[in-house]
């Protein structure tokens, strides 16, 4: 059967390794080198693709894209919401009112954002986070079954609710801090915070930084907080495309009467967008260069070969292999060890990315802590998202930097002087 000289020279190097312990273990590191690299690569690629899928799907999805604001509060939502969803760009509006306080039970204390909303509205909002039957209490007001006292609903973040130790059913108070319009004898006017009672309807997760701080209420009840009697504050929209959100703000503005301003999604979370975006980058840079030394390593480990086979690479050449031969079979070599070395590292970092949520999850049992947590980090679990061009393009880019090392080998295996060898042996 016919064999190629050099392919099949270079492929029984590559398969018989070599007799010298030292150039076998240097071998060996090599390859794990480019293995290790590459399936950290995909690894990381996959995870920093992870976070900026989560970004755009579960923490944009979870903050208005835009929100409409008007001193007063909005008086005509009827009819705004009629103009409002005509506009290509936009994909749902939903009247709000919005006030910080500070939540207490049982002797604990909160800051939180309480967030009134209409709850026959709110499913293109909190929909993916809070279920329908949580949202429905956010239309009407319960009744304490032991006093009949009026009790208004809250329905709390989950990292809210467990720093205060609460669940559904428990009572909750709520501090709303405002300037009280009487004066005291001073003719000062004194801080007053308002303060209100409430029943705890339901506990949500959005696994993201909103549960530490958000608490969902009734519109009226958050409109009242607010001092602006039975209006909405303001009104937040859901875009089709959020990359045109502050084009779409602008677009609005020239469209409404005066007397309106905007804020958008990228003065609320563009900084955190945008670092996810740059570690994305940094990162990948960083590991990209770890392949690149591993597959560099290569380069000393043929090196090493070339001075082992010194003899045999006289002997071929005065058996009549030319320089082309020799060349031909390092690069054989050297090649074999790239495609060993992608495969395999290929198949650790694919088996690692699909299944590095699930790892994580399983250390954090097996050891007791979390290694994120939604205090710290914009989501409190580790998502993984494969994308097969980024695996392509780390195992041709791997591919072509392991050719180029292999050609200095190759070539100072070219120039060996059988003569010079071979006299002493």
């Amino acid at each position: 059967m016919f064999r190629p000289f050099a392919s099949y020279v270079g492929v029984r190097n590559f398969t018989a390794g070599s007799g010298n312990r030292l150039v076998s273990f240097i071998s060996l590191l090599a390859i794990l080198g480019l293995v290790l690299g590459q399936a950290l690569l995909i690894l990381v690629m996959s995870i920093m693709n992870g976070f900026d899928y989560e970004m755009e799907s579960r923490i944009l999805g979870a903050v208005p894209h835009i929100r409409l604001f008007k001193d007063g509060g909005i008086e005509n939502f009827p009819e705004l919401k009629s103009n409002l969803v005509a506009e290509s760009n936009i994909q749902a509006v939903m009247p709000f009112a919005q006030v910080d306080g500070m939540l207490t039970s049982r002797g604990k204390a909160r800051p939180v954002e309480v967030l009134g909303i209409e709850g026959k509205l709110s499913h293109d909002f909190v929909g993916q986070f809070v279920p329908p039957e949580m949202r429905s209490v956010l239309n009407d007001t319960g009744v304490g079954a032991d006093t009949g006292e009026t009790w208004k609903k809250l329905i709390l973040g989950h990292g809210v609710a467990e720093k205060l130790s609460v669940d559904t059913g428990d009572r909750v108070t709520l501090l709303v801090p405002q300037v009280a319009f009487q004066t005291s004898g001073l003719g000062q006017r004194q801080l007053a915070p308002k303060v209100a009672s409430f029943t705890v309807a339901g506990v949500f997760s959005t696994h993201t930084t909103l549960d530490q701080r958000l608490v969902l209420t009734q519109l009226n009840t958050a409109s009242e907080l607010a001092g602006l009697k039975s209006y909405p504050q303001g009104i937040q929209i859901k875009l089709n495309d959020i990359y045109q959100a502050r084009e779409t703000g602008f677009d609005l503005l020239r469209t409404l009467p005066s007397g309106y301003r905007f804020s958008d999604w990228i003065q609320t979370h563009g900084n955190l967008y945008q670092a996810i975006k740059m570690s994305r980058n940094m990162v990948s840079l960083l590991v990209f260069l770890i392949i690149a030394i591993a597959v560099f390593n290569v380069v000393s480990m043929l090196m090493m070969a070339v001075i082992d086979k010194r003899s045999a690479i006289s002997v071929l050449k005065t058996l009549g292999a030319t320089n082309g031969d020799v060349i031909s079979i390092f690069l054989t070599q050297g090649f074999l060890i790239g495609v060993v070395g992608s495969i395999l590292g290929l198949g650790i970092g694919v088996a690692c990315a699909l299944n590095a949520s699930e790892i994580v999850m399983g250390l954090e049992a097996l050891l007791g802590f979390n290694f994120l947590s939604s205090e710290v980090y914009p989501i409190d679990y580790l998502p993984s998202v494969l994308v097969w061009r980024d695996v392509f393009m780390v195992v041709i880019v791997a591919l072509i930097l392991n050719f180029f090392a292999t050609l200095y080998p190759a070539i100072r295996a070219a120039k060996t002087r059988p003569a010079e060898v071979l006299r002493y042996e």
